[in-house]
């Protein structure tokens, strides 16, 4: 009879952490959902400084707490993306190369490499930086539908 008790005991333990952590996970999905709705919601299309920044904080957090869930990578590419665009280049840089390190067969890889290379060129104004970025593309991905644009910023620079 203790057997039996010990074992429904455990097993509904395990299945209350299982439901807490996709419990967790759908709650910071819709979220996320939310506010990617909320960030370009107005007809000006210009997002809120504060909205991205808490945006960019919430894909982070979900990359860290479900870093097995496939959107985790793509989460990390928008938020790199996004601090980028309201000129956060260290913390974008450093998002692009957690992306490419953790997830380095995901399909943003190669945008990933090439962003860093042209945040550093247009944003950072230091092509000594771009440089290596740039290299590095062409030579995992020489035949990737950008390659020509960043051999023509390689020799550019």
């Amino acid at each position: 009879m203790k057997k039996n008790s010990l074992f429904i005991l455990a097993s509904l333990f395990l299945l209350l952490g299982i439901t807490s952590c996709s419990s967790k996970k759908q709650k910071l999905s819709d979220e996320i959902l939310t506010q990617e709705k909320s960030l370009y919601a107005d007809s000006s299309m210009v997002p809120d400084a504060v909205k991205e920044k808490k945006i960019i904080e919430s894909y982070v957090a979900y990359a860290d707490q479900f870093p097995e869930d496939s959107m985790s990578a793509n989460y990390l590419f928008k938020a790199g993306d996004i601090s980028s665009k309201i000129n956060e280049i260290e913390q974008s840089i450093q998002l692009f190369s957690r992306l490419l390190k953790t997830y380095p067969e995901n399909k943003n890889a190669p945008y990933a490499i090439f962003l860093q290379g042209f945040i550093y060129e247009n944003q950072a104004g230091n092509p000594v930086k771009a440089r290596p970025y740039y290299e590095e593309f062409l030579r995992k991905y020489p035949d990737h539908p950008i390659a020509g644009d960043v051999t023509f910023s390689l020799e550019n620079l």
